[in-house]
C-alpha cells in the first residue's frame, strides 16, 4: 500500500513536469505548422510507440466493431475535440495563459460527475468553489482583453471549452478503465485522433504554410512520445483508483510551472491579473477538492 501510494505521487510529479512544458512546446510548434495539422502529427508519432509495446506486452488487439466504435467516440472527445481547441486557440494566446484558462478542468469534472459518477455528488461547497473559479477566469479575461485583440478573445474562449471535452474524457476513461488496460484505452483512440485532426486539417487549413524545420520536428518528437504515448497512460493508470476530481488536481502544478517556462524560453509577460486570476481559480479548485474528499470519506 505504502509503495502505490509513494509510485503515485513520483507519477504525479512526472505528469505535472511533462504536462506544464507541453503548453510551450505546443506554441513552438505551431510557429511553423498549422494547429490542426500539428496535432494529428503529433498523435501519429503517439501511437506508434504505443502500438509496439502493447505488442511487447502482448495486447490483444480489439478486432469487434463495438470496441472501435467506442474508441472512435472516446477519441473524438478526449483528443480530437479538446486537443483541436487547444491547438486552435493557442495560435493566439501565450502558452502560459493557455495553461492557465485549461485548469477550469476541474469544475467540469465536478459537473460532468453528477451525472456520470453518482458517488460523486455536487453540493453547495463545490457549487460555491465553481462560482469562485469562474471569477478568478472573469478577471483573467479582463486583463486579457483590455491588452490584446480580437483573435486573443476566440483563442481564451477556445481555451476554456475545450477542457470540457477533456473533462468528458476522463470520466469516460476511468470509467472504461475497468475493461480496457491503459495502453488499449489509449493506443486506437490516439490513431483515430490522429487521423480526424488530418481530416480537419485538409478541410479547414490546407491553404496555411508548413515547415517541418529542426525545432519543429523536436517539439513534435517532445509531445508525441512524452507529453501523449507517456503522459497518458500514466494517467489512466492513475485513474484506475484515484477519484477523477482529484486527478483533475495535476492542473494546481501545471500552470505555474508553464508560465515560468513561457516566460524563460519566449519572454511571455506574466501580469498580475493573471496571477491574480490563477489564484483564485485555485481557491475554487481547493474548496471543490475539499468537498470531493468529505463525500469520499463519508
Amino acid at each position: 500500500m505504502h509503495k502505490e501510494k509513494y509510485l503515485g505521487v513520483i507519477v504525479i510529479a512526472i505528469l505535472s513536469l511533462i504536462w506544464s512544458s507541453t503548453w510551450l512546446a505546443i506554441k513552438i510548434g505551431l510557429d511553423t505548422i498549422p494547429p490542426f495539422l500539428a496535432a494529428g502529427w503529433r498523435f501519429l508519432i503517439a501511437f506508434i510507440p504505443l502500438f509496439l509495446y502493447s505488442l511487447k506486452m502482448r495486447r490483444p488487439v480489439p478486432k469487434d466493431w463495438r470496441t472501435h466504435l467506442f474508441f472512435i467516440g472516446f477519441s473524438f472527445v478526449n483528443f480530437t475535440a479538446g486537443y483541436g481547441l487547444v491547438y486552435w486557440g493557442e495560435q493566439y494566446i501565450h502558452s502560459g495563459l493557455a495553461s492557465v484558462l485549461f485548469t477550469v478542468m476541474p469544475f467540469y469534472v465536478a459537473i460532468f460527475s453528477i451525472k456520470l459518477l453518482p458517488s460523486e455528488e455536487i453540493n453547495a461547497k463545490k457549487m460555491l468553489g465553481i462560482l469562485i473559479g469562474f471569477l478568478g477566469v472573469l478577471i483573467i479575461f479582463n486583463d486579457q482583453i483590455e491588452l490584446s485583440g480580437e483573435n486573443v478573445v476566440y483563442g481564451m474562449i477556445a481555451l476554456l471549452i475545450s477542457p470540457g471535452f477533456s473533462a468528458l474524457g476522463t470520466i469516460i476513461g476511468k470509467k472504461a478503465r475497468t475493461r480496457f488496460h491503459p495502453v488499449t484505452l489509449n493506443t486506437f483512440p490516439i490513431l483515430y485522433a490522429s487521423l480526424s485532426l488530418f481530416a480537419f486539417h485538409f478541410a479547414f487549413g490546407s491553404g496555411q504554410p508548413a515547415t517541418f524545420d529542426t525545432t519543429a520536428i523536436l517539439s513534435l518528437l517532445y509531445l508525441g512520445i512524452f507529453g501523449t504515448a507517456l503522459a497518458f497512460v500514466l494517467y489512466f493508470w492513475l485513474l484506475k483508483t484515484t477519484s477523477a476530481v482529484l486527478m483533475s488536481l495535476i492542473t494546481f502544478i501545471t500552470p505555474p510551472l508553464a508560465l515560468l517556462w513561457g516566460w524563460l524560453v519566449r519572454d511571455e509577460p506574466i501580469t498580475l491579473n493573471l496571477v491574480i486570476g490563477m489564484v483564485v481559480i485555485f481557491s475554487g479548485i481547493g474548496m471543490v477538492s475539499k468537498a470531493s474528499k468529505k463525500q469520499t470519506v463519508e
